[in-house]
């Protein structure tokens, strides 16, 4: 298959700056925390392979193939009660002003602009802007509506300086003010509301940046007002509940559930709490407050640890479930679409912040494995749900309309992942995400810089770096080291370096010159992993990419099959021409204790006939149980 390429492009010609983006009479606010990773701007990146593959055809076939009419039409209605149609104009338009950040192709931008002015267009004149008929204004999920639509008319002023955006955000926000906030104390933002509040809670995020926006002290009053009701009486209180280490399983337990076999997660709704803490951030970077970063950090940490399966995703039901331990349990919806990326948005969040190394293992993992995992072949839907054993199924439509949360959701993921490969410090290039690619970057100097990345990875183990400044100049090159990588092998123009540290940024800082090299090979034995407090079932991952156990490749996916590793817990692995019916990334033979081998593939693919033709198991059964 010929590569496929992805541009990433700052719009050099006829863009606005960024130092014109306010209108006339806005102050922005600068942030009291700076980020210590940004994305590149401007830039430019090309990707092929894989990677290009997934987010090109997602782009294509789900992003510019959407009726924005049809997006738009709820808000012209204003019938909504329950239903949560107002969040899909936002999603979608959140997810296309991502790719309009490095895709050139010149139908996106005029989609992305049609789309705002259609909807600025119902906004009434007292400033509503939404689905929900008037008598049910605040209830269910009209506030959440709201959110997603401000992040959608903030990220378009962000782009294109279009005042009417900034605009019909203000009036937005400031009617909202005049239902709920500090002036209207004697109205509960809850009580009406989904997840005990936490769907409402998450509009602390595009108020914030409504504040920095315009230098209005009324959005950040709001937003700290949001915070100070989480105490009050049936409110989520996810601030004090994650800084005293509270379990997010614990959060909110709720009744005992009604569906049979649900695995009790109770009300702890794993999207929008994590939706909650994406605020938490955004009012960290403008206060300087430790207590928002910490809860937010903390918060993040029990997550990965008692939440994440080995596919870098979590929640059961889209609840968190405790989910971590008991990955070969029944599981009934597991893994869904909109947590992986939320979960991914949030390491995200948190890497650009912190600069700490870690974030990205999750990002990738996430990706590799549970993103990919989630699209249909040529990129047009979701799963909703993306067990670890069993069927990949399209997600349903939701709210009569040709949409679901997930397949809303799953493009912010894949258009996010361009601006998360190649990030930069105030000292450098920062290489997050390694895949075939060539970025464009401006240095602090105003030294242009060209990072290529040669590599088949992550198939193969090993990474070309070429770097190519147009002026030699000494500056300060880091590079992810993967957790799992233990025996990682540098070279710097053909010189060995001293091994780096795993989960570490190799940090190289010398004077560099056009055509300077950095081969960087990974530690990709594949490991045997067994079940968290279930020795009966291991898994085999290789680098980042598990692999899995399709119908497709021969065999009852559930028979035991005793993986066959050395002292070290390493499987020996062999490669093998993919030529299942189907598409699927690699295909490897796994040795089995009796001599026999069994054949795998990446969970990425695995399952996408998306029928019980392609049945698939993650956590292979080692014994009988």
């Amino acid at each position: 298959m010929p590569f496929m390429f992805i541009q990433y492009r700052a719009w050099l010609a006829g863009a606005v700056c960024c130092c014109q983006l306010w209108v006339a009479g806005a102050e922005p606010v600068t942030p009291s925390v700076r980020d210590q990773l940004s994305y590149l701007d401007p830039g430019r990146i090309v990707l092929s392979g894989h990677w290009a593959e997934q987010i090109t055809n997602c782009l294509e076939h789900r992003v510019l193939a959407q009726d924005v009419s049809a997006l738009v039409q709820p808000f012209r209605d204003r019938k909504d009660r329950t239903e949560w149609r107002s969040e899909f104009w936002g999603k979608w338009i959140t997810s296309a002003e991502l790719a309009c950040r490095w895709e050139a192709d010149p139908r996106l931008r005029p989609l992305v602009e049609l789309a705002v002015t259609n909807l600025i267009g119902t906004q009434s004149p007292d400033g509503y802007l939404g689905a929900y008929s008037p008598e049910n204004h605040l209830w269910n999920w009209d506030i959440w509506g709201r959110k997603y639509t401000l992040l959608g008319l903030l990220g378009w002023h962000e782009l294109s300086g279009d005042p009417a955006a900034l605009s019909a955000a203000k009036r937005l926000a400031d009617h909202l003010l005049t239902e709920v906030g500090p002036k209207r104390p004697e109205v509960d933002m809850f009580r009406h509301d989904m997840w005990s509040g936490m769907a409402s809670s998450s509009v602390i995020e595009p108020l914030v940046i409504l504040y920095r926006r315009t230098g209005d002290s009324r959005y950040l009053d709001f937003a700290e007002w949001v915070v100070r009701e989480w105490e009050r009486p049936g409110g989520p209180d996810l601030m004090r509940k994650a800084l005293r280490g509270e379990s997010v399983f614990n959060m909110f337990p709720g009744p005992k559930p009604v569906i049979k076999g649900y695995m009790d997660g109770g009300h702890s709704k794993a999207y929008e709490m994590m939706s909650c803490f994406e605020g938490l951030l955004e009012l960290h970077r403008v206060t300087g407050r430790a207590e928002f970063r910490d809860a937010a950090t903390r918060v993040f940490q029990n997550i990965a640890e008692t939440e994440i399966t080995i596919i870098g995703s979590g929640s059961d039901w889209e609840r968190w479930c405790n989910g971590t331990r008991r990955q070969t349990e029944p599981w009934q919806k597991g893994m869904e679409t909109c947590v992986t990326v939320t979960w991914i948005k949030l390491a995200a969040q948190l890497q650009r912040l912190t600069g700490e190394v870690r974030y990205g293992d999750f990002i990738e993992t996430a990706a590799i494995n549970a993103l990919f995992g989630a699209v249909c072949t040529n990129g047009d839907w979701f799963c909703h749900h993306s067990p670890l054993a069993g069927v990949k199924e399209r997600a349903p439509e939701q709210c009569q309309m040709h949409q679901n949360c997930c397949v809303a959701s799953g493009p912010r993921g894949l258009m996010l992942l361009p601006l998360l490969a190649i990030l930069q410090s105030a000292e450098g290039p920062v290489i997050n995400l390694y895949g075939s690619m060539e970025a464009t970057m401006t240095l602090a100097s105003a030294n242009k810089l060209r990072i290529t990345q040669t590599t088949d990875y992550p198939v193969g183990d090993t990474v070309r770096i070429t770097l190519s400044p147009a002026k030699e100049e000494s500056f300060l090159l880091k590079l992810r080291i993967p957790a799992w990588s233990t025996a990682t092998k540098v070279e710097v123009n053909g010189k060995s370096q001293p091994p780096p540290a795993p989960g570490q940024w190799l940090a190289l800082h010398q004077s560099w010159r056009a055509g300077d090299t950095i081969t960087v090979r990974f530690d990709m034995s594949a490991r045997l992993i067994h079940a968290p407090g279930d020795n009966r079932f291991a898994a085999v991952v290789r680098g980042p990419v598990v692999l899995v156990r399709d119908a497709r490749l021969g065999g009852e996916v559930n028979e035991v099959i005793p993986i066959r590793a050395d002292g070290s817990g390493h499987v020996p692995l062999k490669q093998v021409p993919t030529n299942s019916p189907g598409r699927v990334w690699t295909l490897w033979l796994a040795p089995l204790k009796n001599g026999k081998t069994v054949t795998l593939c990446d969970f990425a693919l695995a399952g996408n006939t998306w029928s019980d033709a392609s049945q698939y198991r993650v956590w292979l059964p080692q014994q009988e149980q």
